[in-house]
This record gives C-alpha cells, structure tokens and sequence, in this order.
C-alpha cells in the first residue's frame, strides 16, 4: 500500500489502526505478532501479559482502536485480505453481550472477549487490592490478618457498589435495547454519587437523584425515564445471577481507587496500620499501576497460549 493510499486511511478515524498495522507488518518476519485492543490504556496490560510468556526475541505490536466497533472493522478487513490469520489476534470487551445483543461481538478462535463487562473487571479483585495495599498504599509489612480483614471489606462494600449501580445498568440496557441516543453513559461521573469513608461506601444523593445524574450526563432526556422498565430490567439481571458481570469496568475502576484511598486515609478507624509511606491512588494507575499486580484470568492465559505462544512454538520447532 503506498504512501497516498495510507494518508487517505488516517483521514477515517477508525481506519487509523489499521493503517498503522499496514504500515508496520513485516510479511517476512516470523518473530512478530500483531493485535488489536479497544483502548488506548489497554495495550500497557496485554502487553506485559504477553511478553512474560514468550521468548526474548519474539515481539508483540498491539494497536488501540477506540472501540469495539473499529476492532471488528478492522478485523473484517484484515480477514477480507492476505494476511497470515495464526499471527493476528483481537482483544474485546463483552460489555453487555450477556443480555443485550451486540453486533460487534465477534466470535473467533483469534479473538479474546473478557468474561465480564471489561477487563477492569477481573483485574479488580480483593486479590488484587492485597498486593495494592502492600505495594502501593504503605502496608508492606501489616500482618496477614489485618490484610485479610480489608479483603473481606473489600468484597462486602463492592456487592454494595454493583447492587446500588443496578439501576444504572438497567437504565443503559434499555437505551441500547430502545436505540436510545446519545446515551453518552461515558460521561458518568461516580464521585457525584458516592464516596468511601472509613473503608464504607456511602451514596451521596437519593435513589432518584442518582437516575436524574446519569441522565443529565449521559445527555439523555429524562422524560424517557421509566422506573417500571427499568425494574423489569433490575429483575432479570437478578434472575440471570449476573450482577457482578455487567457493572462497567471504568465505573468499578473509580469505586477501587476510593476504597484504597479510603484505606489509606482512614486506616486507623479500619483497625489497620500502615508500616510505610505508601500514597493515594487516581484512575490513571489502573491500567499502568494496578493491572500489572492482577492476577490474570484463566480464559485470558489460556487464549495467548493457544494463540500467540502457540504460532511462536510452531515457527521455532
């Protein structure tokens, strides 16, 4: 492809990735691998996972394409055209798949869908917050079952956070399933709703008033608001047992980062001792910080060792 033909496709945003993987792919390398992810903080995560697993002088590109909608463009071009399928995979989130149909949900051996909404959902696990608080919030040296104690904290004030967001889910799965637009759900701010004091979550405004605020940020009319919807909605995700699977990840990120500064700023009221400096945390530490102290989901490990490890062991045999 030349250089008119490359310029042309970064004038579609969508195509940007994928330009950029055109220009890069070496046809005559065998020691490189390529991806595509959604987001621009997600390639730090895959990419650490990644290398870990393969040898030092195999090499993985990873392209953020802003969104489920352009990894599917992306990989319907790419399939469209001669490129080796063994050394090319694709990292999505599920979202809300689980309940609502979602056409940019590609079902391929080459592609990796999370288990829950997004990966931020595995990576923020109680397991996660134990090596948080030892390396990050000052409590390297607190014994074991004050670290266990916040733990379990942890577990109890996060089914809080998921079953006090129901209605917020609920309300997004009817905008999807009614075509509802914009329903800019991105633009929640959960700070204005909650806050985290003495490692509790505490809701800052009404039930209603929560609604009015999604609805207000996500640019929504909220004369679309029906309450016996969206508690038919509340229902059937209870029915389904799958509360913990449709709370968006960015939304569970900003709960994490309150606990642990809740932990950090209120650890004498807690019952726990901090036995070094440590620091607070913000959202930008998700995904550079914390993710790389997650321990990964099975689904994912096995994914990269079937594909990637895999394509690598074969070239080396």
């Amino acid at each position: 492809m030349g250089t008119a033909d490359l310029l042309r496709l970064e004038r579609n945003g969508r195509t940007v990735p994928l330009s950029r993987f055109y220009t890069d792919f070496k046809k005559d390398s065998s020691k490189v691998c390529y991806g595509f992810v959604e987001g621009k903080d997600d390639p730090s995560y895959y990419r650490t996972l990644i290398k870990q697993k393969i040898a030092p002088d195999c090499f993985i590109f990873l392209y953020p394409s802003d969104g489920k909608e352009v990894v599917k463009y992306v990989f319907e071009e790419i399939r469209n055209r001669n490129y080796p399928i063994d050394k090319i995979v694709y990292f999505m989130d599920r979202d809300l798949s689980c309940i609502i149909n979602d056409a940019n949900i590609i079902n391929d051996p080459y592609v990796y869908i999370t288990d829950n909404y997004s990966i931020e959902n595995d990576i923020l696990s109680s397991d996660t917050l134990e090596s948080v608080m030892q390396d990050l919030l000052g409590f390297c040296a607190t014994p074991m079952g004050d670290i266990e104690k916040v733990k379990k904290l942890y577990d109890e004030q996060l089914l809080d956070f998921e079953t006090k967001m129901l209605p917020i889910m609920a309300n997004i799965v009817l905008w999807k399933r009614n075509n509802t637009k914009p329903a800019n759900y991105k633009n929640l701010k959960v700070k204005d709703m909650f806050i985290v004091l003495n490692g509790q979550l505490l809701q800052k405004v009404s039930d209603d008033k929560k609604i009015e605020i999604l609805y207000k940020q996500s640019e929504v009319d909220y004369s679309k608001y029906n309450k016996d919807d969206v508690d038919s909605v509340i229902t059937e995700l209870q029915k389904k047992s799958i509360i913990n699977k449709v709370v968006r990840g960015k939304y569970m990120a900003v709960f994490f980062v309150l606990f642990c500064n809740s932990i950090y700023n209120d650890c004498s009221a807690i019952g726990v001792t901090k036995t070094n400096k440590g620091r607070t945390l913000n959202e930008n530490d998700i995904m550079e910080t914390i993710a790389p102290r997650a321990r990964a989901p099975q689904s994912l490990l096995d994914f990269v060792d079937r594909t990637i490890v895999h394509y690598f062991k074969t070239i080396a045999a």
